[in-house]
């Protein structure tokens, strides 16, 4: 079965936090932010914060759902809407762990056409939100996948095309941007976004770091043996305790011993009780050779999800924010 819509749920971090940067981010948990719900991600913008100016960032997950463990592949991550109010907001790719003090990846963004493109161009000026602060994230970078479109992601009247960068030059009123292959079709600058694409090759459940510590056992690591589920994966560290030669006991570093045993007569497949379903499979065919009690197997399982966090910036001086939002698109193929 293919990966559906419906499959594609954004999930909200552990931790929030806009003064600890240690205690803002972390894991995924299984709670849904709705799209188009007030506060679903930010919260309100005071008075004091629009006339101070400020940043804030807020970690969520993009979490293939799928009931089948398969993978999302080739998938294209870029805003496809600008603020309606005087903010502006950027993303970047994070980890299933970290917190806000541990983030490294670089800023994707979003702007307009500063003047009306034709077919056979191969280089534009972009308009970007607030541009005097898009020349120090640099949104836009050299071997980016550009998109450039006057249609929405779901279809409709008008044209989007995806080229490569070549250059990128940040001045003062916008930036300029090379590219190849040329543009196919014309665009105005009413309705054209450009937006720099964050690529990912797949996305689903998986483990890896798989250290077996045994005299005379092992362990058969593949994909059919170990299974990260879709649904229930989540990023921990497993070790699993023989405390026989048969029977063994599992237990991760945050959720503790898990209270299902196991056997190696079986197929091994703990509940997460936050989805009602696996989160992993260890198969009794796994393991081989001779195993006694004390002897050890570890690994780590991380989940079908793809980290973003989102960079709000408030300029000072600003004015009302009623209605805001921002819109981060996503599209790719089943596996």
């Amino acid at each position: 079965m293919p990966i559906h819509e419906s499959d594609i749920i954004w999930r909200p971090a552990s931790l929030v936090s806009d003064t600890l940067a240690t205690q803002n981010g972390g894991r995924m948990t299984f709670a849904t932010i709705v799209s188009g719900v007030k506060n679903n991600l930010f919260g309100d913008v005071s008075l004091a914060e629009r006339n101070a100016g400020s940043i804030r960032l807020r970690k969520a997950f993009i979490h293939i759902n799928s009931s089948q463990d398969i993978a999302l592949i080739n998938a294209r991550l870029f805003l496809d809407a600008l603020t309606p109010a005087a903010d502006y907001v950027t993303f970047s790719l994070g980890t299933p762990t970290d917190t806000e003090d541990q983030i490294a990846g670089r800023d994707f963004g979003i702007g307009t056409l500063y003047a009306p493109a034709t077919a056979g161009d191969s280089q534009i000026q972009v308009l970007c939100e607030h541009n005097g602060d898009y020349a120090t994230l640099q949104p836009f970078q050299a071997g980016d996948t550009l998109r450039v479109a006057d249609r929405a992601v779901t279809g409709g009247s008008g044209n989007e095309e995806f080229v490569a960068i070549l250059a990128v030059t940040y001045g003062l009123d916008y930036a300029t941007i090379e590219f190849e292959p040329a543009l196919a079709f014309d665009y105005g600058t009413a309705n054209t976004l450009v937006s720099s694409v964050c690529e990912i090759a797949e996305v689903a459940g998986g483990f890896e770091n798989v250290i077996v510590t045994s005299a005379a056992g092992t362990l058969n690591s593949s994909v059919d043996n170990l299974i990260a589920h879709n649904r229930g994966a989540i990023a921990e560290q497993w070790t699993v305790s023989f405390t026989s030669s048969t029977e063994f006991t599992v237990a991760g570093l945050l959720t503790g011993t898990l209270p299902l045993s196991g056997s190696r007569a079986a197929d091994y497949a703990p509940i997460n009780p936050a989805t009602g379903t696996a989160y992993f499979t260890l198969k009794s065919a796994a393991f081989t050779g001779t195993w006694a009690a004390g002897e050890t197997v570890s690994f780590e399982t991380m989940p079908a999800a793809i980290p973003i966090w989102y960079r709000r910036r408030v300029p000072a001086g600003s004015g009302s924010f009623a209605n805001d939002f921002c819109s981060l698109a996503i599209v790719g193929e089943s596996a």
